[in-house]
């Protein structure tokens, strides 16, 4: 059993870096069904309020759910990015619900999602091209000048650079998540191995073994309540943290890229304050 319990972790550890693995891609489509299918029915929901007018009415249940999700996501926009960037909204939104679900996917007891290298790595390039995007649109040409600055000898440094968010980000995630696979197998071999010491596992030769002797199980009724603990912290408080840091990270590096001030929200701002001061 305890021989089964290590190669079982062992697999786990090495399907991380193995990029043809089926089962993590497999569980990263099922959480893109379910941000799918999410999303599509709040859209029918709130199509049909405007079809029948009800829009103004209170709302409740699905679209309530909906709402009140974009009310935060476009909160978390306006506060890192600053007023003006409601653009980016629909990003974030599908940047939250996707990474926090590949977080805490491993709880459904299917394959987890976000230690599998190429899970993290894919959002760290997906969010180093959105970046790059947004400053050509914002500088244009000039963004070739930013790698030969100060001079052109800078050149393989500032390439280095503008490289560091994908590997940061994408090591940050992986790193976590293989830190948490790591922590909870050693923490069941250990309490697999005091378990069976208080209570011997007994191999059964025939059914008069299995009636007269221990649980095959009675190995391991130290682990479920600690193994609980540990995969309600490394799944849910450690997903949503590790999801609110990448998120933050992004809206500062894209918003990085933009004009200081767009728009008259921001232009407006001191001169309001200015009048009610005078007031």
């Amino acid at each position: 059993m305890i021989y089964a319990e290590s190669g079982t972790y062992q697999y786990k550890i090495e399907h991380m870096l193995d990029w043809s693995a089926d089962a993590p891609l497999y569980s990263s489509l099922l959480v893109m069904i379910l941000v799918l299918v999410f999303a599509i029915l709040v859209g029918a929901k709130a199509r049909r309020g405007l079809k029948k007018k009800t829009y103004l009415s209170r709302p409740r249940g699905l679209l309530f759910a909906g709402e009140l999700y974009y009310g935060v996501c476009e909160k978390f926009v306006d506060d890192r990015m600053g007023p003006g960037h409601t653009k980016f909204t629909g990003y974030f939104m599908c940047l939250f619900a996707y990474l926090f679900l590949a977080f805490i996917w491993g709880i459904t007891g299917l394959p987890s999602v976000i230690d599998w290298l190429a899970a993290p790595l894919t959002l760290s390039i997906i969010m180093f091209v959105l970046i790059q995007i947004t400053a050509i649109r914002t500088n244009h040409w000039h963004y070739l000048h930013r790698y030969i600055e100060p001079f052109a000898v800078f050149l393989p440094i500032n390439l280095l650079t503008v490289w560091t968010p994908i590997i940061s980000t994408t090591m940050r995630m992986f790193g976590n998540a293989l830190s948490g696979t790591i922590i909870i197998g050693l923490v069941q071999w250990s309490l697999s191995k005091v378990s069976n010491a208080i209570i011997p596992v007994h191999t059964f030769t025939s059914w008069n073994d299995y009636f007269n002797a221990a649980p095959y199980w009675s190995g391991t009724f130290f682990a479920p309540i600690p193994m609980g603990i540990l995969n309600l912290y490394f799944s849910l408080f450690s997903g949503f943290v590790q999801t609110l840091v990448f998120a933050t990270l992004s809206a500062l590096w894209i918003a990085q890229e933009m004009p200081a001030q767009e728009g008259p929200a921001l232009s407006d701002a001191p001169r309001a304050v200015a009048a009610q001061a005078a007031e």
